[in-house]
């Protein structure tokens, strides 16, 4: 299902925290070891829950008991946000991120646009998000004024946003890698990297570019320095696997890359389901196996 479908459809009502575990440092004091906070983005959630029969909210503690530290909701208004992350809390859910959604390029509702991003960010902080993941509205094929104006709008919104400590970063899909990036490259290279930092978005930059891990690897190599947030998914033979683990990218690689950029990474699961991803396991087994690879191979 589309992630934008998916938004209208689903009923809406995040590096690391610190292990009671220990070990003696060479000087001998106990040194805390840290777990790696692992959150699933909704529209993951609600794929897997969905093709169970049931309703990801309605799973949140099973969540929390296989390994998930966190949700990303996908929300469009600061009263389904308020629901969700009530609903988290109770459930031991953290909320580190939100994902957002809006037309910046069109100046005749960009302006109460801006409004509604802001008053849902600024709630997010409140209730305790440190990321704001934003994927513009998107239309194939953005004109030069269109996206001029989508970008002083992102940066603007971003200087917003980080005075009041949240962090805008860029999410996109492979129709903003269409036209040799466009869309991706104008964005990133035209707004202040206080304003805007960058979710790397692991299969879509893959995907967009006729299913490329050099096209990956060279987004991550021009914009590490931006990199607050990696949303995670896999593929086996270019069709997204059951759970996140070893495929077409090489994660190992990945996850060394990442670590030699030595900026904080917020990592987020977007594993999904499409035509030809198998169904062996249950939704639970899916996020548990995910998360312990995550934590394996990127802690």
């Amino acid at each position: 299902m589309l992630r934008r479908l998916f938004m209208k459809s689903v009923v809406v009502g995040a590096a690391g925290i610190l292990t009671g575990r220990s070990l003696l440092s060479e000087g001998g004091e106990k040194a805390e070891l840290k777990h790696l906070h692992v959150a699933v983005n909704q529209y993951s959630a609600g794929n897997f829950y969905q093709r169970d029969g049931k309703n990801f909210l309605d799973r949140l503690v099973e969540m929390k008991s296989v390994g998930v530290d966190g949700l990303e909701p996908m929300v469009d208004n600061v009263k389904n946000l308020e629901n969700i992350v009530k609903r988290l809390k109770d459930s031991g859910l953290e909320s580190r991120s939100i994902y957002i959604s809006g037309n910046l390029h069109d100046s005749r509702v960009a302006v109460n646009e801006l409004s509604r991003l802001r008053a849902i960010s600024e709630k997010s902080k409140e209730l305790g998000s440190e990321f704001a993941v934003f994927n513009p509205v998107a239309k194939r094929g953005k004109n030069d004024a269109e996206l001029k104006l989508q970008t002083d709008n992102v940066n603007k919104l971003g200087a917003e946003l980080a005075a009041i400590g949240i962090k805008l970063a860029f999410h996109y899909h492979t129709v903003e890698l269409e036209f040799a990036g466009r869309e991706f490259y104008h964005l990133l290279n035209n707004t202040d990297p206080k304003n805007l930092s960058l979710c790397l978005e692991e299969h879509w930059s893959y995907r967009g570019a006729g299913n490329s891990q050099v096209a990956l690897f060279d987004h991550l190599k021009l914009f590490r320095n931006r990199i607050s947030v990696v949303h995670l998914r896999q593929s086996i033979g270019n069709v997204w696997s059951e759970t996140f683990g070893d495929g077409d990218i090489d994660n190992v690689k990945f996850a060394s890359e990442l670590k030699a950029s030595n900026v904080p990474i917020h990592f987020v699961l977007e594993q999904a389901v499409e035509k030809g991803t198998p169904k062996t396991l249950a939704a639970d087994v899916v996020f548990r196996q995910s998360c312990e690879y995550v934590r394996r191979v990127f802690g």
